[in-house]
């Protein structure tokens, strides 16, 4: 297991999602057109620090991180059809589920409600986490 087989996999997921949906997902570093109308997904990926789970040298290491899937669409007709996109998609990463070989570790939350004047945005973060050798 790697951070990147890691993130590959939470990438398929999260392409899986928003096929499911109808969506377009935006994924960093990846060119992206954001869509005139409707909704999208934009990804952010943020390992975080690797800590150790022992004393010994090959002890194991636990490591982890957030995902975070911002479900976005352009301002003019209130929020409720994006709360229903966040609802899918903290359904879609329930507590448990495995990527790669780490697992969410507590149901995925809301922040909340960004509204830009060109978009509205709202961020749902998944944490994950686990024990490596």
């Amino acid at each position: 297991m790697s951070n990147s087989s890691v993130y590959d996999e939470f990438c398929t997921k999260v392409s899986a999602l928003a096929a499911g949906l109808s969506l377009q997902a935006s994924f960093p570093g990846v060119g992206f057109d954001t869509p005139a109308a409707g909704a999208w997904l934009e990804v952010r990926w943020l390992p975080n620090e690797t800590q150790n789970y022992g004393l010994s040298d090959d002890a194991p290491s636990l490591v982890q991180g957030l995902g975070q899937i911002t479900v976005c669409y352009r301002p003019g007709d209130g929020i409720v059809s994006g709360i229903a996109l966040v609802d899918a998609v903290i359904a879609a990463f329930p507590k448990g589920t495995v990527i790669e070989d780490v697992r969410v570790y507590r149901k995925p939350w809301a922040s909340s409600v960004i509204v830009e004047p060109d978009y509205v945005m709202h961020p749902v973060t998944i944490a994950w986490r686990g024990l490596i050798s």
